[in-house]
């Protein structure tokens, strides 16, 4: 009886727990909503939405783990978006071209670590200023204009299938593969929990901390830039202001993937069943007419009842590892 104790207080006590209870209910429920959620096509759209987001919002998760926060991933992916269809449109090789828009997200990311971990400025401040500006780069690169038509040869990375799979997913797969690896077997990874565990001891123990944010910052600059240029092949057009229905759901996906806004907790894994539940609820959404105003409403508040899940499912954490160590010792000493 102690052992299935000690197995349940394990289970509730995982950082993914409560995130995938959320995704079970939203599926129940969404299926009880619509007739049409559970068909082949809707659910084909629903993975290939949420890939596309889970681009997004994968390295802003090693940013939201440091204790930060980046503001800016929906318009750097749009700048990117942005500048890749005009250089498209020029003429310019491809594969040249997705080269310099990542590294431009990467520069942008490597600015908003500057600002945070040089100048010392609340990543909240710094990295909304830094959205700003980016927009206004994008608005400069536009013209006010839209690049449609764009390459046929491009365009398959955003609508394309290997096998049968949306190239998009496969994205996906490769950016959750290396994110993982990157944050749970790497030194790297173990710095930036520890940075967003406890700052103090973080520096204390010899973390470069200013290095930490530059990568954390620069990793969701690459991912931002990487996710425009998918969003970019897939709607075949760009324009200034195409990452604006991702602003809210990029940050909405990791905090309900369960990677704390406090920092020190969450991983890539979290992320991903976020982005899915995120994609359920505003696919159902649609599916049974829901204004769209009312979606912006609906996110908002999953958002702040998974916040408050959080630090509920904090607390609980700490007593449940409480009363675990103490049924150890229990079981120890019957043993």
């Amino acid at each position: 009886m102690n052992k299935l104790r000690l197995s349940f207080y394990n289970l509730q006590a995982s950082q993914y727990f409560y995130s995938f209870m959320a995704l079970l209910v939203v599926v129940v429920i969404s299926s009880f909503m619509s007739g049409s959620f559970f068909t082949g096509n809707n659910i084909m759209t629903i993975i290939r939405q949420a890939s596309v987001l889970l681009i997004l919002s994968s390295g802003l998760t090693a940013v939201v783990l440091t204790g930060g926060i980046d503001l800016s991933v929906n318009n750097t992916a749009a700048l990117v978006g942005c500048i890749v269809a005009q250089l498209l449109v020029n003429g310019f090789n491809i594969a040249l071209v997705i080269v310099i828009g990542l590294i431009i997200g990467v520069l942008v990311g490597f600015f908003n670590g500057a600002l945070v971990g040089i100048l010392k400025l609340p990543p909240f401040v710094a990295t909304y200023g830094t959205n700003m500006v980016v927009l206004g780069l994008a608005t400069i690169v536009m013209q006010g204009a839209v690049v449609y038509n764009l390459p046929k040869n491009f365009t398959p990375i955003g609508i394309g299938y290997v096998g049968g799979i949306p190239i998009p997913i496969i994205i996906a797969f490769f950016v959750i593969l290396v994110l993982f690896i990157l944050l749970q077997h790497t030194t790297f990874g173990r710095e930036i929990y520890m940075l967003g565990s406890n700052a103090n001891a973080a520096r204390y123990s010899g973390a470069r901390s200013v290095l930490i944010y530059l990568q954390a910052y620069g990793l969701s600059g690459l991912t931002a830039a990487l996710g425009g240029i998918v969003m970019t092949a897939r709607l075949n057009a760009a324009d200034a202001n195409m990452g604006n229905s991702y602003g809210l759901q990029i940050v909405a996906a990791v905090v309900m993937g369960g990677t704390s806004l406090l920092g020190g907790s969450g991983g890539i894994f979290g992320t991903m069943i976020g982005a899915i539940v995120l994609t359920i609820i505003v696919n159902v959404m649609n599916l049974v007419g829901v204004n769209s105003y009312l979606q912006s409403l609906a996110i908002g508040v999953v958002i702040i009842c998974m916040v408050w899940l959080d630090i509920f499912s904090r607390k609980k954490s700490d007593r449940l590892s409480k009363t675990l160590q103490t049924d150890t010792k229990s079981l120890e000493r019957i043993n």
